[in-house]
């Protein structure tokens, strides 16, 4: 017969035993848990953060990958995280900062930021061309800017760099530089803060199909067939990751083919990812280029003309020549890329 201290020994030591087991399958458990998902988190790949500007159809290779799937067709599993910019430098001190990997801005930009020690690749062009000058009436070319109050979009963007080079050029003075975000420029004209300006578009056909401005002069009038916008990547990105840089080209030469093949198309997808209204974009379209070959020999210019500003210490471009020829694609992807595509 088994005592009753017996059983209570044996009642305390099953208990026991079973608090044990509960430990070691809670531990287990928490650890498997634990475990896969660190496991998982390290095998997830890293998003390609992108950086672009607000509401520029200059842009529109990233607007039609982003919005259309093409990123997400030629990226998968790795996602694009969009990062929205006011103008080019905010989003270049970004990309310096280690926050971006890759994106879409004005060529004058990214020199400036490479002239500063950025690790950056120009990889292909987004447009040539595509900016406009802007006036109120009794203003009808550039040479009636002297003395006058011109609007532009930043220090360090491609339209300020375009205004400078105009003043030296015609040899005129204006009576100041206002800078505005750009999507106040068109309200300021019509406000009278400024007698002109100069944008990207559509922010000048803006001005031009609301009735109160007009343009004097295109981009191409000051500088014909110039880069204008390209698509860069950290030099990181292009040395340790060919192939997803190649796969980003994919997607733009895509976008790019849509944009000259199918403007329609490529029109309203920009207007239903930024509002803009479709009248004041149709009205800018035929003034853009979209070819994805970057032209280098602007590239020399613009530098030329930054180191006369002072947007760029000549110290820190000995050669221009070997300056761009380090900064654009040195190892030639979108050519490997068009064979394919062809």
């Amino acid at each position: 017969m088994i005592s009753l201290a017996g059983f209570a020994g044996r009642k305390a030591l099953a208990i026991a035993i079973l608090l044990v087991v509960a430990a070691l399958a809670s531990g287990y458990a928490v650890g498997y848990w634990v475990g896969y998902g660190e496991g998982y988190s390290a095998g997830k790949p890293s998003p390609i953060r992108m950086g672009y500007l607000h509401a520029d159809i200059h842009h529109i290779g990233f607007f039609l990958s982003y919005h259309e799937g093409y990123f997400r067709d030629e990226l998968s599993p790795v996602e694009v995280e969009k990062y929205e910019y006011p103008y080019g430098m905010p989003e270049m001190m970004d990309y310096m900062a280690g926050k971006l990997d890759a994106g879409y801005v004005g060529c004058v930009p990214a020199l400036i930021a490479k002239s500063k020690g950025a690790d950056i690749v120009i990889v292909a062009s987004a447009n040539l061309e595509g900016s406009a000058v802007v006036a109120r009436e009794g203003i009808n070319n550039l040479s009636d800017l002297d003395g006058k109050v011109v609007g532009h979009p930043g220090v360090g963007s491609i339209q300020y760099c375009m205004i400078r080079t105009v003043e030296s050029e015609y040899g005129i003075s204006y009576a100041e530089l206002k800078e505005y975000s750009v999507s106040d420029l068109p309200l300021a004209l019509e406000k009278g803060e400024i007698d002109a300006y100069i944008a990207w578009e559509p922010f000048c056909s803006e001005a031009v199909v609301k009735g109160f401005g007009h343009i004097i002069a295109t981009s191409h009038d000051i500088m014909p067939n110039h880069q204008c916008c390209v698509v860069y990547v950290s030099k990181e990105l292009y040395e340790q990751k060919p192939w997803l840089v190649k796969r980003i080209l994919r997607a733009h030469i895509k976008a790019m083919k849509v944009a000259n093949e199918n403007p329609d198309e490529a029109i309203e997808v920009f207007c239903s990812a930024t509002g803009k209204d479709e009248a004041v974009v149709r009205e800018c379209w035929n003034r853009m280029v979209w070819d994805y070959h970057v032209n280098k020999e602007s590239l020399r210019v613009f530098v030329k003309h930054l180191v006369s500003q002072g947007l760029i210490d000549a110290s820190a471009v000995p050669d221009v020549d070997a300056f761009v020829n380090e900064l654009v694609d040195p190892n030639n992807l979108l050519a490997s890329i068009e064979g394919e595509l062809s």
